[in-house]
Parts: C-alpha cells; structure tokens; sequence
C-alpha cells in the first residue's frame, strides 16, 4: 500500500463528499439523492447524514425529509474562508485584468471531475452568459474544462475520458473521442484551450489551467467569456490568447501557502 494511501479515511472522504454536494444550484438533497449521486447504499447514506445532522452540519425537514446546511456548516466555510488568502489573491489579480479590459472572467477550480466556480467578473455594457457555480459533465465541452485537461498525463487524460459523462450541450460540441483528444493536445501544445458555442449557443470562451505550484498538477483554469453577437473566435484568439495565459501563470504563482 503506498504511504499516502496507508493512513487515509475513506469514511472521512465519503462524508465530505457528501458535504460537498450541496451548492447554489442543489441547496437541497434528499437521503435518495445523496446515496445516487455518491454511490453509497441506503444504510451507509442514512448514517453519515444522521451523523451530521446531530452534530448540526446538516438540517433536516421533518415534512419533506430533504437536507440541507446546517448552522455549522455556515460557520465552518466562514472560518475557513477567513483562514486562507487566496481567495483574497485571485481577487485582487482578476480584478486587475476586467478592470483593464471589461471582459467576463472565470476562475474555477477542478473537484472530482467537476468545474468549481470560485470567482466571477462580468463585463459592462455587453452580452454575456452567468455559468453555474458547479458545473458537472463541462470538462470536454468548455474552455476551463479543456484547459485542466491538458494538464493531465496522457494515461490520466485516457481513463478521465473514459469515466466522465460527455454529452454533446450543443450542435458544436466535440463528440469524437479522437477529435476530442486531437483538442486537448492542441490545447497542450499552445497553452490555451479555445471552445466556440460548444457549451451554450452564442458564447464563445478562451482559458488556460491553473497549476499548483507546489506539486506542479493541474488544479482548475481560468476562462475569458464573449458573445458571439459581439465578437469571433479568431478575433478573440488573436486578442487575448497571451493575456489568457499570462493571466493563469500569475494566478498560479499566487496559490501559495
């Protein structure tokens, strides 16, 4: 067994996963949807929820039976948030660069196959398209998606392909797998991902990975988002792909600590 694994809690990684369910779009699970969404049997589900909603992590409606975060959950993600500085840096660092160029900017971070928005910049006076805050099934099809792909190996790549959900959101949506590992390596090879209308009509987007800088894996991406009413993609590329990648190597020199 290798060293990092020998002490690992697998309970404590399904318990969190469960926490981690709950988001803007899914303020509310019930014990059903939980135990899909994980893969957990009934029993186990209704344990570790029974657990946190005695420790009041989790609240439960006595009519409907659906769960949602309790008053220590709030306080927990408040202490936590005050404990790290670098929502504080990505801020500070975006803020920069949508003040300079009024573009829509994205910073999400990748969690188990799933895009994670963390911090969002609308342009002014312009069309533009609000992303959920957790996105699943979008790492084919959006440019953040594309972009923390590219980080991974090529056998990482393969089996993350092979496992993930890829529906095809639009007529312009890569379908083919070699087409699509085609797209990643393109991506690799100049240091941003492009995605034209391939995850809502209209928008057309322009990313490039985040990278931890302690353990040089990729960790999420940032994204500049357009209309396709206002702008086209090769004017887009043309404009922005070195300010894009320019705009992840600093974001990533700042996740420090």
């Amino acid at each position: 067994m290798p060293p990092h694994k020998q002490y690992f809690s697998t309970s404590l990684e399904k318990g969190l996963k469960i926490l981690s369910l709950f988001n803007r779009e899914t303020p509310r699970l019930t014990q059903t949807d939980i135990s899909k969404a994980l893969g957990l049997n009934m029993t186990s589900t209704y344990r570790y929820i029974n657990t946190f909603v005695n420790l009041g992590y989790l609240e439960k409606n006595v009519r409907t039976k659906e769960l949602s975060p309790g008053f220590r959950c709030l306080t927990l993600c408040t202490n936590l948030i005050k404990a790290t500085d670098h929502m504080h840096l990505i801020k500070q660092q975006v803020d920069k660069i949508y003040n300079q160029y009024n573009v829509t900017i994205d910073v999400g971070f990748a969690i188990d196959d799933t895009m994670m928005r963390v911090y969002h910049r609308e342009a002014k006076e312009t069309l533009t398209y609000r992303l959920p805050d957790v996105a699943k099934n979008c790492l084919h099809n959006t440019s953040v998606g594309k972009a923390f792909l590219s980080t991974l190996t090529e056998s990482e790549l393969q089996q993350t392909l092979d496992r993930i959900y890829l529906p095809a959101r639009t007529k312009k949506t890569i379908s083919d797998k070699n087409q699509r590992l085609a797209e990643i390596e393109k991506t690799r090879k100049r240091g941003y991902a492009m995605c034209e209308e391939e995850y809502l009509p209209g928008l057309i987007t322009i990313g490039a990975p985040l990278i931890s800088p302690h353990s040089g894996e990729g960790i999420g991406a940032v994204s500049f988002d357009f209309s396709i009413l206002q702008n086209n993609a090769e004017e887009i590329e043309k404009k922005y792909a070195d300010l894009i990648k320019k705009t992840a190597a600093e974001l990533s020199e700042r996740l420090h600590g």
